[in-house]
């Protein structure tokens, strides 16, 4: 699918089709894989009935219309940006939001391909449902906090090496487009249990609801600029979000507190990270050229994230290598999930705290 999406779509670049390109691109990629899929799994024709499809059409429809609302919410900032405060504007913005996602986007793209199948497998065990969702969340965080966190760090000398002084209005808004990032890592996995244990249309009704209110905070975060913009998501996101948490952490009995105890070690290492960089910088970097600046403060986010884990959280960094595996095996059934789930586990809480 890749290789022949990305041959069709330099292919039609050269020809001259233009924006088209991308059009079709896209179509011929998702026509390929269809292809692929129906010749390894060839079925025959059957004419379809309703009553044997409900369910799954009744949850297909909750995840359309909530992948609807997902896009036009994600896309509204862009919409008002471009409106209200124009291209220029528009253009500083883009800049802050692609980079502050860029590398958090590739990680939890590569996680949310198999998550869905791995909360589908244990759906009817509360046990290893909430098993899995601690072990995911805790190792997504630890992947992505420090990233996170350490482009805000060096969003100043990154903007000004990469792409000019012009740029320097993007700064502000990649620093909290950036401590936003943090908060998109981890969210699709709750919407992705509730979506396993038949809560779609809770999923359905929040992001059509999140669809109505960020239009209008964006709209009036516009007095503020661009920067009034990223502040109202960093706002407004979390907030919007939080009912479907409290809902779905009551529906597999998880407490809030166990929850966000396996932020902690990230959270608490990427607080440890910024002080280190934040002090450094001041006391020695300051005068520094730009490159200089850069490289050191990557140098010392690095080392101190990475001691702050060694040295307060040591038994944490087991998970890494141990979710590797667990998301690269192929599952047959809930009993091999449980085993590995058990042993990661035990190996994290060897006094057998919950």
């Amino acid at each position: 699918q890749s290789l022949v999406g990305a041959a069709a779509t330099l292919t039609m670049a050269v020809l001259g089709f233009g924006y088209w390109t991308l059009v079709f691109g896209s179509l011929i990629s998702a026509m390929v894989y269809a292809v692929l899929v129906v010749m390894h799994n060839p079925a025959r024709f059957r004419r379809p009935r309703f009553a044997s499809i409900r369910q799954p059409f009744v949850f297909s429809s909750h995840m359309l219309l909530a992948r609807l609302a997902w896009y036009g919410y994600s896309n509204a900032d862009f919409a008002v940006i471009g409106r209200v405060l124009g291209g220029t504007a528009l253009g500083w913005y883009t800049i802050g939001w692609t980079l502050s996602g860029m590398a958090v986007e590739k990680i939890t793209s590569l996680v949310g391909r198999v998550t869905p199948a791995f909360f589908s497998t244990v759906q009817q065990e509360p046990e290893e449902l909430r098993r899995y969702l601690l072990l995911i969340t805790e190792g997504l965080a630890l992947l992505t906090f420090p990233v996170c966190i350490g482009i805000a760090l060096i969003a100043h000398d990154l903007v000004h090496l990469a792409l000019g002084e012009r740029w320097t209005a993007a700064i502000v808004p990649l620093q909290l487009l950036a401590l936003l990032a943090t908060f998109r890592s981890i969210q699709p996995l709750i919407s992705q249990v509730l979506a396993a244990v038949g809560e779609s249309a809770l999923n359905m009704r929040n992001a059509l609801l999140t669809a109505l209110v960020l239009p209008v905070g964006f709209l009036f975060a516009t007095r503020w600029g661009i920067v009034g913009v990223a502040a109202a998501w960093l706002i407004l996101g979390p907030l919007m979000f939080s009912p479907l948490l409290v809902h779905a952490l009551r529906r597999i009995e998880l407490p809030g507190k166990t929850y966000f105890r396996s932020l902690w070690p990230a959270t608490s290492a990427s607080l440890v990270m910024m002080c280190a960089v934040m002090l450094v910088d001041r006391a020695f970097l300051t005068t520094a050229p730009p490159y200089v600046s850069l490289i050191g403060n990557v140098l010392i986010g690095g080392i101190a994230y990475s001691g702050a884990l060694l040295l307060f959280h040591r038994n944490r960094i087991l998970i890494l290598p141990q979710l590797r595996r667990l998301l690269r095996e192929r599952r047959s059934g809930p009993d091999n999930s449980s085993t590995e789930a058990v042993t990661i586990q035990a190996r994290l809480n060897p006094a057998g705290a919950a």
